[in-house]
């Protein structure tokens, strides 16, 4: 094979894999962009035969304004205003998604230093028992789940589903706290030891400062699951008192009609947070999610 006839293989192989980027990027972006056109078109564009969303000819943000002044939910062909509904809603996301990143962070930072630094009897099996919960199906857990829910009076509370994601975002944030801090040389800590320093004197004047970028890492992750989590509020929450935002977004669909341009509007308001935060940090969440994937 001459030197031509290997540029032309190599060329072939490149246009094939530009190719294959750009249909999957398609297929990635474009229900993202039709959601984005629908919430600044017409009722009329969007029902007009043939369809004509895809480049609205009056694009419009009212339907952002009537979120929050007087737009309608639909559901069971009722009606009731949405800027209740999306303040709540907004509202209700960030405190559950905060809360529960929050707590998984500082949970999983000192379950994983005592994982990775110390050592006692049955250490390896209650870390392999936590880590056998990351497989397990939410659904397999969900009657008892619910039982146990609703005998503490925790349905339709925002502390319960705060304490649901806690339970079901620990064993991956404890791994990858405990991967991170593996990563640390131990010769820092046994230098402290040596200075007179204590286990906590450690972990907070040592490990944490050492250890800030998988926290913020374990705590980005643990934000966006919440955010995104659509089965757990679904089930465990019932009225407007805690009903995040990926709920709110099915109260558009009713009985007799949908209404897709207030619902594209409020999922574009959703996608927003997740977005911007992935945007601007990036890297801490490529951090997170390659730690433990190359040993040292």
């Amino acid at each position: 094979m001459n030197l031509r006839d290997i540029f032309n293989a190599r060329r072939r192989r490149l246009v094939f894999l530009y190719l294959c980027s750009a249909v999957l990027l398609f297929w990635a972006l474009a229900p993202i962009y039709w959601v984005f056109v629908s919430s600044v078109s017409t009722r009329q564009e969007l029902y007009a035969r043939p369809y004509k969303i895809w480049f609205p000819a009056q694009p419009t943000f009212d339907h952002f304004v009537t979120l929050f002044t007087q737009g309608a939910a639909y559901r069971d062909g009722g009606f009731s205003p949405t800027a209740g509904l999306m303040g709540s809603g907004l509202r209700n996301s960030i405190v559950i998604s905060i809360a529960s990143a929050t707590a998984v962070t500082l949970l999983a930072t000192g379950a994983g230093y005592v994982f990775a630094r110390l050592r006692f009897r049955g250490k390896q099996f209650a870390f392999f028992f936590l880590m056998l919960m990351m497989p397990l199906p939410f659904w397999v857990s969900l009657i008892a789940l619910f039982f146990l829910i609703s005998q503490l009076n925790l349905l339709d509370t925002l502390h319960g589903l705060v304490l649901l994601f806690i339970v079901f975002e620990i064993p991956l944030s404890v791994w990858l706290m405990s991967t991170f801090i593996r990563d640390i040389p131990v010769e820092i800590e046994d230098a402290a030891l040596v200075d007179g320093c204590n286990r906590w004197q450690i972990l907070f004047r040592i490990i944490i400062p050492l250890a800030r970028p998988g926290m913020i890492a374990v705590f980005l992750v643990a934000l966006l699951t919440t955010w995104n989590n659509f089965l757990l509020p679904l089930i465990f929450s019932r009225t407007s008192a805690s009903q995040p935002m990926t709920v709110v977004l099915t109260l558009f669909i009713g009985q007799y009609e949908v209404a897709w341009e207030d619902m594209s509007a409020a999922a574009v308001l959703t996608m927003l947070p997740p977005f911007i935060m992935a945007l601007f940090f990036q890297r801490y969440l490529v951090r997170g999610l390659t730690m433990g994937a190359v040993k040292s």
